[in-house]
């Protein structure tokens, strides 16, 4: 009778140890690529031009500094903007283009330098305040942050705790 339950205490610790690095893990888990974002509502566009000082050429560094920034939301995340509180399945994406300049002072949108994304899974991501942040370099929809990197992330976003960790703003008018 001890030796059973001896071996079901064994059994229940192991199973909650698993659950355990498997949660821990879950928080460092690639961010899916998100599908059909130009699709979505569009909230702002962004230019940070080559006279910028934060400008910069080389390919996209996270987070990018310098090109055309478009962002975009999907219906979840489009109430979490009217409310101010966004539901899990929110997701926001901000995708970089290159500037493309001409001499004559016009420019354009260049290839993309990479997208940008947040979900929000509030268990997923408890410790990041219930945000997922993950990056996809150029055309890639292979997700490369890190895991430092995405807590990094979230330390930026910190400062945005009293609008749900958002920095985007959507102006309807």
């Amino acid at each position: 009778m001890i030796r059973t339950r001896t071996s079901g205490l064994v059994i229940l610790a192991a199973v909650m140890a698993a659950c355990f690095i498997a949660f821990a893990a879950s928080e460092d888990a690639a961010v899916p690529y998100p599908q059909g974002y130009r699709r979505w509502a569009h909230l702002h566009s962004t230019l940070i031009g080559p006279k910028s000082n934060v400008f910069d050429k080389r390919p996209c560094e996270k987070p990018c500094t310098g090109g055309i920034f478009h962002f975009y939301a999907n219906e979840k995340a489009m109430e979490g903007f009217r409310t101010g509180k966004f539901a899990d399945g929110s997701i926001i994406a901000d995708e970089v283009l290159e500037t493309m300049s001409k001499d004559n002072g016009s420019g354009s949108e260049g290839p993309r330098r990479g997208v940008g994304v947040m979900v929000k899974d509030s268990q997923r991501y408890s410790a990041t305040g219930g945000w997922g942040y993950g990056s996809f370099k150029g055309d890639s929809q292979v997700e490369e942050l890190s895991g430092q990197e995405k807590k990094a992330c979230f330390q930026c976003h910190v400062s945005r705790k009293d609008h749900d960790y958002v920095f985007t703003e959507y102006r309807e008018r």
